[in-house]
Formats: structure tokens, C-alpha cells, sequence
């Protein structure tokens, strides 16, 4: 039968992406304005997406088929959503590393259960989207 194999770098990765994520909202946030909305241009009402309604610092014009839904997916992925990302991925990190701390005190000698309990357990949502966010596939 084909076990699971733990990442043995789990833990730095979620770590990792959690970074990347927390500098992309810093980068993105303009004025300490950490949400964004589906808005208008002024002039053309042209759909966009914004921080601000009446004095926007970010402004985003889309072009697509669905361009409403777009901006509203865009605007739901803002700074706020990525700090939140961010501190949600360094909890999975935590998680992490007590998994792996737990498998060494319960099974001091036995590496390879220790293995088959991390696989078992460890969080596969949490590092494949870690390993998205750092641009890796599933493999990495």
C-alpha cells in the first residue's frame, strides 16, 4: 500500500507564502485603505474597482466577458483579504509544527510513523495553496 509522504518542508513553505502575501497587501494598500469595492468612474461610469468612492488612491479597470463579476471578484480579493490570508497561513504553520512535534514525543523511535502520522494529518489545502501562492505546482 502507497503512504503519503509528509513535506518536510511544510511549515517554511506555509511560512513563506504567508510573507509573500502580507508584503503583496502592504504593496497594495494605499492610504492605509485595506478594502476595496466595486465602483464607477465618475465621468464615463465605466465599472471599476476602488478603495475609495470618492477619492480613490487605487483604481482598477478590467476588461473581460463578465465584467462585473470580475470586479467583484477582484474587489473581494483586496489587502484586508491578503492580511487575513496571511495570518490564516502562519496559523497553519503553527499547526504544522505542532503536528510534527507531537509525532516525535509520541513515537521517539519510530521515524516512520512519525511519517505516516504527519502525512495522514498534515493540512493538503493549506500547502497547496501555499505552494499556488509561491508559484509551484502540487510537486513542490
Amino acid at each position: 500500500m502507497n503512504q503519503p509522504t509528509p513535506d518536510p518542508h511544510a511549515a517554511d513553505k506555509l511560512r513563506a507564502a504567508a510573507l509573500l502575501v502580507r508584503e503583496l497587501a502592504e504593496g497594495a494598500t494605499h492610504d492605509g485603505r485595506r478594502t476595496w469595492s466595486p465602483g464607477h468612474t465618475l465621468s464615463s461610469r465605466s465599472p471599476v474597482v476602488v478603495d475609495d468612492h470618492k477619492q480613490p488612491t487605487v483604481l482598477i479597470e478590467t476588461w473581460a466577458p463578465r465584467l462585473e463579476a470580475v470586479n467583484a471578484y477582484v474587489a473581494a480579493m483586496d489587502p484586508g483579504l491578503g492580511v487575513l490570508l496571511a495570518e490564516l497561513l502562519d496559523d497553519h504553520a503553527r499547526r504544522h509544527d505542532a503536528l510534527v512535534a507531537s509525532a516525535r514525543e509520541t513515537w521517539p523511535a519510530d521515524e516512520e510513523q512519525q511519517c505516516r502520522f504527519v502525512a495522514a494529518h498534515q493540512d493538503a489545502p493549506a500547502l497547496a495553496l501555499a505552494r499556488r501562492l509561491l508559484g509551484g505546482g502540487e510537486d513542490q
